[in-house]
């Protein structure tokens, strides 16, 4: 019997996974100049999610914005099943690349539950965590007692349904449901062009991975500073959203929230001022001094 040499035996047992460094540095633009924080935008979306705070933090950070691979019209890269993990790891790439050692993150919706992960997997490379609009477990907007084995049915449908409709009927559906998403309307068609331009595969299971990954288990291996910034509206008010999100992030060692009012999913749309104010002081290393309490009332 023919012997294989050693390094051939080992490169045909060794997964692909071994060889990462050898692939190339993933296209993510760089800009600005300062500490390094990385961007990371939501499902089907753009780094342009970030153009409304761009130039403003470019002044005060090197951004480094992440571009999905199948998300808004980067071409899809490896298995569509990973996209999460597959963007985890381009991500580490990036800084691996960049020679940074850590650096801030903030991410929106799916890239904030990315940020989660990334905070639990590399607490060494990732130094605070800022979450737009995101929980830990994505079915507890709509059911606050969901579990994954509840939702994998659910999950699955939604799958094969997205993959199973032509192109018309999903560009029908996504410029619907964008109204639930961006208030403001100059943004709306684009954000729909965004989920429209992405690849269908990486769209459905990226939504497949977010409503059975919970994420909740392992918040208190999240020891970086967590800022959570969360829209309330007419449709989902404070006094609804608070309890959820503190409930939901409950165990986390360093937490805190910002509920920004009359604003849907995309809050850097719809309020775009007081977005970057709540942003600005997540990523500080210093958090905002408590207002001063009210002096007391003269004795009469």
């Amino acid at each position: 019997m023919k012997r294989l040499p050693l390094a051939a035996l080992a490169a045909l047992l060794l997964p692909a996974a071994v060889h990462a460094e050898d692939a190339p540095c993933p296209p993510f633009e760089v800009t600005g100049t300062g500490p390094d924080l990385v961007l990371v935008p939501g499902l089907g979306s753009s780094p342009e999610t970030w153009s409304v705070v761009k130039e403003s933090l470019a002044k005060d950070y090197r951004l480094h914005l992440v571009h999905v691979a199948g998300f808004a019209g980067r071409p899809a890269q490896g298995d569509p099943a990973r996209v999460l993990e597959n963007t985890k790891a381009e991500i580490i790439r990036h800084l691996d690349c960049q020679k940074i050692a850590s650096a801030a993150y903030a991410g929106h919706s799916l890239g904030g539950f990315l940020g989660l992960m990334l905070g639990a997997d590399h607490p060494d490379r990732i130094t605070r965590v800022v979450v737009v609009d995101s929980l830990p477990f994505f079915p507890l907007i709509y059911n606050p007692g969901a579990t994954v084995a509840g939702t994998r049915r659910i999950a699955e449908d939604t799958r094969i349904g997205l993959l199973a409709q032509d192109r018309d009927s999903f560009a029908e559906g996504q410029r619907r449901g964008v109204m639930s998403l961006v208030r403001n309307p100059a943004w709306q068609g684009k954000v729909a062009d965004w989920s429209i331009a992405s690849d269908r595969a990486s769209f459905a299971h990226a939504i497949h991975t977010l409503m059975t990954s919970d994420m909740r288990p392992r918040l208190a291996e999240v020891k970086v500073p967590v800022r959570v910034i969360a829209a309330a509206n007419i449709y989902a008010p404070r006094v609804r959203v608070e309890p959820l999100f503190a409930a939901a992030y409950a165990g986390t060692p360093d937490f805190r929230l910002t509920v920004i009012e009359d604003s849907f999913h995309f809050v850097m749309f719809d309020q775009p001022a007081a977005f970057e104010k709540a942003l600005r002081e997540g990523l500080a290393e210093t958090d905002p001094a408590p207002a001063p309490a009210p002096a007391p009332a003269p004795q009469p």
